[in-house]
């Protein structure tokens, strides 16, 4: 079997936004996560290497078609992303629910949208969350604030009380959760107002449509990895 044609030849390059755990994220100076060790994984049953490239999250699902990448992945929904002609978005591998990470000691008070008011939501910028934010919280008054957030600094800022919640996915908030662990074993952190949007959340892989090949052998290999 011929080789598929990337960008560059013989190398799977991948875009992702680094801050998104567990999907993609920094740790010991590599971008590792679950998203990158399926590519990685896809890229060795083509027989190809990798390269990875980090992005901002912002526009990162149109890298692929815009000549970038050959893949970009970072935990993304397609849901109201045209990806053009020279793009196309994967079947998707995981449903997600939105939810909003708060202090362990508030989660008896904040339990549903009104809850909010005042409070100041962190969200990353035309993400899901953020779609979610405006439409959920920022009615009841939730103060709702768009930045590129490093989760580490987000974590920090929940925990010091500058901030008062971490918009995202519940799979994205559980891991921070279980990542940041007090040093007498407790969890600081709790998920709280897990609910759905009001469309499945179906997160999927933007992809470069030059080579028809590539978007048919990763469904293939969605199907086998993922199958139930």
């Amino acid at each position: 079997m011929n080789k598929l044609q990337t960008i560059v030849p013989d190398i799977l390059t991948i875009c992702t936004y680094s801050e998104f755990a567990p999907f993609s994220y920094k740790k010991d100076g590599s971008v590792v996560g679950t998203d990158i060790e399926f590519l990685e994984n896809f890229a060795d049953e083509m027989r190809l290497d990798t390269n990875i490239i980090e992005k901002q999250f912002d526009g990162l699902w149109d890298m692929p078609g815009l000549d970038k990448c050959d893949i970009a992945a970072a935990g993304m929904m397609s849901e109201g992303r045209d990806l053009g002609n020279r793009g196309i978005w994967s079947k998707s591998y995981i449903t997600v629910k939105r939810s909003l990470l708060i202090r362990h000691t508030d989660k008896d008070i904040l339990k549903e949208p009104r809850d909010f008011s005042g409070k100041k939501i962190v969200v990353t910028p035309e993400s899901a969350a953020h779609i979610d934010a405006i439409e959920r919280y920022q009615s009841y008054g939730a103060i709702i604030i768009p930045v590129v957030p490093s989760q580490n600094e987000i974590i920090n800022q929940i925990l010091s009380g500058e901030i008062d919640a971490f918009g995202e996915g519940d799979v994205s908030n559980g891991f921070l959760v279980e990542r940041y662990i007090g040093n007498d074993g407790s969890n600081p952190l709790v998920l709280t107002d897990i609910h759905e949007m009001n469309f499945p959340e179906e997160l999927c892989f933007a992809v470069r449509s030059y080579d028809k090949r590539l978007i048919y052998n990763l469904n293939e290999f969605i199907n086998e990895c993922f199958k139930t």
